[in-house]
C-alpha cells in the first residue's frame, strides 16, 4: 500500500529544486549579476520573462501539492481492489467524489461509470493533461520572448550606427555606448529566455510524469468494474 510519506516526496523534491534555484539566484545577486541583468535591459523583456517564469513555477508547485493526495489515494484504491478487500474501497471513493478539485471528481466519475472505450479514455486523458499544454506553450513562449529581445537589442545597435553624422571622438563614444546597450539587451534577454524556458520545461516534465502515472493507475482500476459493486451508492 502506498505510504503518505512516499507521496509527500513528490512535492518535497520540487521544493528542494526551488531552494537550490533560490540559493543560485542569491549567489548571482551577491555578485551583482541579477541587478545588471534587469537594470541594463532597456526593453524590460527580462523582467517580463522573470515574472511569467515565477508565476507558472508557483502554479506547478500548487499542482504538485494537490497531486500528493490524489496519487496516494489512487494507489491505495488499486491496492485494495487487487487484494479483493472491496468493503474498504468506498471511503477512498468518497474522497474523490466529495473533493473540491475537479480532477478528483473526474476520476470518481471515470472509474465508476463502467464505460471503457477509446473515446472515454481519450476524454479523461485530455481532462487530466490539458493544463500541461499551457505550461508547454509558456515554456516555448519564454524562449521566443528571449529571441524577440535579441532582435530588439540588434535594432538598438543598428540605430546607433545610423544616427552617426560625423566621426568626432564624442560621437564615437556615444555610439559605442549605445551599441553596448543594444548588445546587453540582446545577450541578457536571450540568456533569460533560454534559462527560464529550460527550467520551466523541467518542472512541467516532472509534473507530467505524475499526471500520467495517475492516468495509468486509474485505468488499471477500470478492470475491477466498480460500478457493479454495492460500494458505489449515494450516501448523501
Amino acid at each position: 500500500m502506498m505510504k503518505k510519506n512516499a507521496s509527500d516526496l513528490i512535492f518535497i523534491k520540487w521544493i528542494i529544486g526551488v531552494i537550490f534555484f533560490l540559493i543560485f539566484i542569491f549567489i548571482l545577486n551577491y555578485f551583482g549579476f541579477i541587478y545588471s541583468l534587469i537594470n541594463n535591459d532597456a526593453s524590460y523583456i527580462t523582467s517580463l520573462i522573470f515574472i511569467v517564469f515565477i508565476y507558472f513555477s508557483i502554479k506547478v508547485g500548487i499542482e504538485l501539492f494537490h497531486i500528493r493526495a490524489r496519487y496516494t489515494n489512487i494507489n491505495i484504491l488499486l491496492s485494495m481492489l487487487s487484494s479483493d478487500t472491496k468493503e474498504d474501497v468506498y471511503p477512498i471513493l468518497k474522497t474523490f467524489k466529495h473533493s473540491n478539485n475537479n480532477d478528483d471528481k473526474s476520476i470518481y466519475i471515470y472509474i465508476t461509470s463502467n464505460i471503457e472505450n477509446d473515446a472515454t479514455k481519450e476524454n479523461f486523458e485530455y481532462m487530466l493533461t490539458s493544463k500541461l499544454n499551457t505550461g508547454w506553450l509558456v515554456a516555448d513562449g519564454l524562449l521566443k520572448l528571449g529571441l524577440i529581445g535579441t532582435v530588439i537589442g540588434f535594432i538598438i545597435m543598428l540605430s546607433a550606427i545610423t544616427e552617426i553624422d560625423g566621426f568626432d571622438f564624442t560621437m564615437m563614444k556615444d555610439m559605442l555606448q549605445n551599441m553596448s546597450g543594444g548588445m546587453e539587451v540582446a545577450l541578457y534577454t536571450t540568456l533569460s529566455g533560454l534559462v527560464s524556458s529550460i527550467l520551466l520545461t523541467i518542472q512541467y516534465s516532472y509534473l507530467e510524469h505524475y499526471v500520467y502515472k495517475i492516468f495509468y493507475i486509474t485505468n488499471s482500476c477500470l478492470s475491477y468494474n466498480l460500478a457493479k459493486h454495492s460500494i458505489i451508492h449515494d450516501d448523501e
